[in-house]
């Protein structure tokens, strides 16, 4: 069995011990809905490869790194078929726009999670009653006869998938082969040079520790400093560039329409995203910013304060933030509203690996930061003048300052972006201990 792709190139599964239980999860319909999932959750022109990208492909890289650490560290055949599955299965239970809709439907279900989901599935528990035998229409659920046809046990694939906490496991943990898979993906997929070559890199300088994660060779310290400024580089793209928020925007008003409308609820999370996105276009209360996501998006950038590097003793949530801006800001523009994205940890991460000596290295910190994006939600363009603009940074400022209590921060502005999360003078740590 083999596939061809971006990062990879050929892929070959050639161990008879495997190809059937591989054939068998892919034709089941779990997997195939993978096929209608995008791995980027919009569809922006100025990265519009990523829009393309589906997470099957993304699945089976996963699987193909998986074998080829279980065969290198001549892992046991039980162990291995369980590691297979829960890499090709991983994404197999995300909703429609992945982590956007579930952070939401978490308003209403706070426990909603897509692993506990998997796991559901994987045990045949999903729904009550046999409610949600098909999740792909006409199809029943096959993942649990299939692990049983092939001996596997479905809590190990479920622990690798989604380990208890304090423990990691090869596909979930700081550094792990799902995301050192996605972020080189990612990057190939825009076209950066190396990305094909730091994974080679990574792949022969890793090993499994078991099914508890992974171990590296000296020789991964710098492909792996690389995949950090890869995944920082991306990030920051994403989340800053005046080109994606109104995107970012669209989709986030669109997903908050649709969880309040009950267009996508905690119980029928598994419709993929061409079904979800003809329920947007259907139901009134969502129609006309439905199609635009075919038609094109008509919210406009107008200006933002991206605040970094800071600490708060409050958690909030991107609504409470967006919710606190509106009421307290001055408008300055009609039909406007904002866009927030508070993160941390995801544009840049620390991890931590452990050298096939038993030495432990420190790579990368964890990023900190809130993003507050004025957007202009009707057709045409919008410019601030200098004092209007002034005057509404002075207000999302203090705003900010008020909501988050921090004792310092920076802060960027559109004409300061440069691409990167950092200024020129900042390094990614590195330490040993």
């Amino acid at each position: 069995m083999e596939f061809h792709d971006i990062l990879h190139g050929l892929m070959r599964f050639s161990d008879e011990n495997l190809t059937s239980l591989l054939a068998d999860l892919i034709d089941s319909p779990e997997i195939h809905r993978l096929r209608n999932m995008r791995q980027m959750n919009f569809d922006v022109p100025l990265i519009q490869e990523l829009g393309r990208s589906r997470r099957l492909p993304h699945s089976i890289g996963v699987t193909f790194l998986a074998v080829e650490l279980a065969h290198k560290a001549n892992l046991n055949l039980s162990d291995t078929k369980a590691l297979l599955a829960a890499a090709l299965l991983h994404d197999a239970a995300i909703p429609p726009y992945g982590h956007l809709v579930e952070s939401e439907l978490k308003f209403i279900t706070p426990d909603f999670s897509h692993e506990e989901n998997l796991a559901k599935i994987i045990r045949g528990t999903l729904g009550s009653g046999n409610a949600y035998q098909q999740i792909v229409k006409n199809k029943e659920l096959k993942l649990t006869p299939i692990l049983q046809k092939h001996g596997i046990d479905i809590e190990t694939v479920i622990n690798i998938v989604c380990p208890k906490k304090g423990s990691t496991s090869p596909i979930s943990a700081d550094i792990d082969i799902d995301n050192i898979d996605n972020v080189h993906r990612m990057a190939a997929m825009l076209g950066w040079e190396g990305a094909k070559e730091n994974i080679k890199t990574i792949r022969n300088s890793m090993r499994l520790k078991g099914l508890n994660g992974l171990i590296f060779s000296k020789e991964a310290i710098a492909p792996l400093h690389k995949w950090l400024e890869f995944r920082e580089r991306i990030y920051t793209m994403i989340i800053a560039h005046p080109e994606c928020i109104p995107y970012n925007a669209l989709q986030t008003d669109l997903v908050r329409l649709a969880v309040d409308n009950n267009i996508i609820t905690p119980t029928d999370w598994y419709m993929t995203e061409p079904e979800f996105e003809d329920k947007l276009r259907a139901t009134p209360t969502t129609q006309a910013l439905g199609w635009q996501l075919i038609s094109g998006c008509d919210y406009k950038f107008v200006d933002y304060v991206w605040f970094k590097n800071f600490s708060s003793p409050k958690k909030l949530k991107n609504k409470d933030i967006s919710d606190h801006m509106d009421s307290n800001i001055t408008e300055i523009i009609k039909n406007s509203g904002y866009f927030v994205w508070n993160e941390k940890g995801l544009i840049s991460r620390g991890i931590k690996i452990t050298l096939d000596d038993n030495k432990i290295v420190h790579l990368g910190k964890n990023s900190t930061s809130c993003m507050i994006a004025l957007v202009k939600k009707s057709p045409g363009q919008v410019r601030l003048t200098k004092t209007q603009s002034n005057k509404w940074r002075q207000e999302v400022i203090k705003s900010f300052i008020e909501l988050f209590e921090p004792e310092t921060f920076d802060f960027d502005f559109p004409e300061t972006y440069t691409g990167s999360f950092y200024s020129k003078t900042d390094e990614l740590q590195l330490e040993y201990k």
